[in-house]
């Protein structure tokens, strides 16, 4: 029996130019990142437009209470200069931030996962892309966990300090699970994806999760393309549309363009 298709959300055009960046991981024990990270937002201040966080941007988070912590303080404060201008902002959750429901001083728009919107005259999905790691059914069920009733009472019900040791060791679990199960089971299911695509009559999915950053085109009939995140512990990727193109790309370098009627 074929898994269902989880329901989405259209959202309207975003204002270009649009990027897109996700697995980022911020945390202390990768101060690289976070400063890489820091320098990539300075450097897309002047192009205004939508910047969209498509999850696990922080590599825990279990309450806004986190955001007095330093490295979140410092990152809001640059997504909040970012904001401030002109560049609109929008985050969708992913594995290790699914708690993230936005934070004093900084008004996020947040979407669910998945969403649909039109660039140029495509239909495309953007999703965090762990649902689509059809093979690990661990982390399906763990999934499951958390977005019902049991996972919204720890997210919502416990104490902070409860809250973030339950998370540290689910992230520390996370951690060694990932070494240990086969790299197979964790990739992303292009079978899956391209369901998605026929079901929601969408022409591209741009995803993150699985860390790959690689660009699969489909040839079709219809030829459909998924674009995915590198992590940037392993330097990063970044998806931008200016209108015309659709571009998976290292920060601050080219990369590898895709037409868009």
């Amino acid at each position: 029996m074929p898994r269902p298709i989880p329901p989405i959300l259209d959202v309207a055009s975003p204002a270009l130019p649009l990027t897109v960046v996700g697995d980022i991981h911020l945390c202390a024990e990768e101060p690289e990142v976070v400063e890489a990270f820091l320098g990539w937002l300075e450097t897309r201040k002047p192009a205004g437009g939508t910047l969209v966080l498509l999850g696990d941007v922080f590599d825990m988070w279990v309450n806004k209470k986190q955001q007095e912590d330093p490295i979140p303080r410092r990152v809001l404060a640059a997504l909040a200069d970012v904001q401030n201008a002109g560049v609109h902002l929008i985050f969708m959750c992913g594995n290790r931030d699914v708690a993230f429901a936005g934070v004093d001083g900084l008004p996020l728009e947040i979407w669910p996962d998945p969403v649909r919107c039109r660039l140029g005259e495509r239909r495309v999905v953007l999703t965090h892309g762990d649902q689509l790691c059809t093979a690990d059914h661990g982390y399906q069920a763990l999934r499951r966990f958390f977005h019902g009733p049991g996972g919204v009472f720890l997210v919502h019900g416990l104490p902070y300090r409860v809250q973030r040791f339950l998370g540290e060791g689910t992230r520390r679990l996370s951690m060694r699970e990932t070494g240990r199960k086969p790299r197979a089971d964790m990739g992303l299911d292009y079978g899956e994806a391209l369901r998605w695509m026929e079901c929601y009559e969408a022409d591209a999915i741009v995803a993150g999760h699985v860390h790959t950053g690689v660009h699969h085109r489909h040839p079709g009939p219809p030829a459909r393309e998924i674009l995915v995140l590198k992590d940037w512990e392993a330097g990063g990727s970044v998806i931008e549309f200016d209108g015309e193109t659709l571009a998976l790309r290292t920060p601050g370098q080219g990369g590898e363009a895709v037409s868009l009627p």
